[in-house]
C-alpha cells in the first residue's frame, strides 16, 4: 500500500488522539470543585494527578509487547473506551478510594495504552522525520489542557463538576474510538519513496536491539536518567501551577486558570521546536539546552518576585518538559533502532512514570512541611537538572567509544 499521503492522514487522527490524552494535564481545573464538593485538602486531591502521570506509564510496554499481536489500531480503539469510560464514571464517585481507583487509575492506564499504541506506530510511519512526528504526537498530549480545561471549565460552570465527567468521557469515547478506524499497522522497515537515511542525519544506523539486549546496555540506564531528571520539574511544576500562581503571585482563581491555558501551549509549543530542533543538531545536544533553560528559570522562580517574571520562567520550564517529552521515542529509537521501538519506548517511558511520581508528591510534601514555600522543591529540581547534564556527557562519551563519529556528532 502506498503511504505517502495516508501516513499524514493518520498522523493528523493521532494527533486529535493525544489532545484527548492530554486531558490529565487539564487536572487543576477540576481539583477545587472536587475539593469543595467533598472536604478533601490539597494533598488528597494531588494523589489523583499523580497516580494518572505515573500510572500511565505502566502498561507502556506490555502494550509495546502486545503490538506483535494486536494491532495498533485495536490497542487505541480499546484504550479510548477504558480512558473514556474512566472519565464517565469519574463523574460518579463518592470518596477518595473512588477517585484513585476510577480517576488516577482507570483513566491513567487508558492514557498509556492510547499513547504507547498510537506514538510508536506513528513514529515507524515517519524514519525520516522521527523528531518532527514524535514532537507532534507529543505535542497533541501537550494541548490538552490549552483545549479541555476552559471547556470543562466552561461544563462546570454550566453544569458541574460531576456531571462533567460524563459529558467529557462520553465525547472522548466517541472521538478516540473513531479516529482508531483510520490507524494502520507500519510495515516493517518502512521507507518513503525516494528516502534513504544519511550519515549527516540523527538516525540510528547500528543493529536494532531487543529490550532484553536494550536493559543490558548501560546506555539504557543513563537516558533513563536522562530523562527522570529532564521531566521532574516540568511534571512538578504543571501540578501545582495554579496553586503557585495563587498563593505565590496572588492571582485570582480565573487568572490562574488562563496561565494554565498559557502553561499548556508552552508545553505544546516546546514539544514541537525542541523535536524539531533535535533532528537539525542532535538529540542530546539539544538536551544541554533544555537541562541549562530549566535550571535557570527554577533559580529565578525562587530570586525573582516580580509577576511578569515568575510567569516567563514558569513558561520556559513548560516548553522544556514539552522538549524532552518530544525526544523519549526518537532518542529510543535513534539509540536502540526502530524495529521494537513499541516495546522499548514502553520501558524507556518508566523513566518519565518515575518522574511523575516523585515530582508532584515532593513539592506538595515541601509546601507543607515550609508553610507555602515551595523554594525548597526548586533547590532539588536544580539539582537534578545538573546531574542530568553530568548524565548527558557520559552518554556522549560512551557513545563516541560504541557508534561511528558522524553518527555521534549528531546525536
Amino acid at each position: 500500500m502506498n503511504y505517502e499521503s495516508k501516513r499524514w492522514i493518520m498522523l493528523i487522527a493521532g494527533v486529535v488522539i493525544n489532545i484527548c490524552v492530554g486531558f490529565g494535564y487539564a487536572w487543576s481545573v477540576f481539583q477545587n470543585p472536587l475539593m469543595q464538593q467533598f472536604g478533601w485538602n490539597a494533598i488528597q486531591a494531588s494523589l489523583a494527578y499523580t497516580l494518572v502521570m505515573g500510572v500511565s506509564a505502566l502498561p507502556m510496554a506490555l502494550v509495546g509487547m502486545a503490538q506483535a499481536y494486536i494491532s495498533p489500531r485495536a490497542l487505541v480503539f480499546a484504550g479510548g473506551l477504558l480512558l473514556g469510560g474512566s472519565v464517565f464514571f469519574s463523574g460518579s464517585i463518592q470518596s477518595l478510594a473512588q477517585l484513585y481507583l476510577v480517576y488516577g487509575i482507570g483513566v491513567g492506564l487508558g492514557v498509556g495504552i492510547v499513547y504507547s499504541g498510537s506514538l510508536s506506530n506513528m513514529v515507524r510511519f515517519f524514519p525520516d522525520k522521527r523528531g518532527f512526528c514524535s514532537g507532534a504526537m507529543a505535542a497533541g498530549m501537550g494541548s490538552g489542557a490549552v483545549i479541555i480545561a476552559p471547556l470543562a471549565a466552561a461544563l462546570i460552570s454550566n453544569f458541574g463538576v460531576m456531571p462533567s465527567f460524563r459529558i467529557i468521557g462520553t465525547a472522548f469515547i466517541i472521538i478516540i474510538c473513531g479516529l482508531s478506524l483510520l490507524i494502520d499497522t507500519a510495515p516493517q522497515d518502512y521507507a518513503p519513496k525516494g528516502w534513504t537515511p544519511k550519515k549527516t542525519t540523527a538516525a540510528f544506523t547500528g543493529a536494532d536491539k531487543d529490550w532484553k539486549a536494550m536493559l543490558k546496555d548501560p546506555i539504557f540506564y543513563l537516558m533513563a536518567g536522562i530523562f527522570t531528571t529532564g521531566t521532574t520539574s516540568g511534571v512538578m511544576i504543571i501540578g501545582h501551577a495554579s496553586p503557585m500562581f495563587q498563593e505565590i503571585m496572588n492571582f485570582t482563581p480565573q487568572k490562574a486558570a488562563a496561565m494554565l491555558g498559557f502553561l499548556a501551549l508552552c508545553n505544546t509549543l516546546g514539544r514541537l521546536f525542541w523535536g524539531w530542533t533535535s533532528d537539525r543538531i542532535g538529540r542530546l545536544k539539544t538536551i544541554n539546552f533544555l537541562y541549562a533553560i530549566t535550571a535557570l528559570s527554577l533559580l529565578g522562580l525562587i530570586y525573582f518576585t516580580g509577576q511578569y517574571l515568575f510567569v516567563v520562567m514558569v513558561m520556559f520550564i513548560g516548553t522544556c518538559y514539552g522538549g524532552f517529552m518530544s525526544m523519549i521515542a526518537s532518542l529510543t529509537a535513534d539509540t536502540f533502532g526502530s524495529k521494537n521501538l513499541p516495546i522499548n519506548f514502553g520501558i524507556m517511558f518508566l523513566a518519565y512514570g518515575f518522574a511523575a511520581f516523585i515530582g508532584p508528591r515532593m513539592a506538595a510534601v515541601i509546601k507543607i512541611m515550609n508553610n507555602g514555600d515551595y523554594s525548597l522543591a526548586f533547590i532539588i529540581a536544580i539539582l537534578m537538572c545538573l546531574a542530568g547534564i553530568v548524565l548527558n556527557l557520559v552518554t556522549v562519551k560512551k557513545l563516541n567509544k560504541e557508534r561511528p563519529a558522524p553518527q555521534v556528532q549528531n546525536y
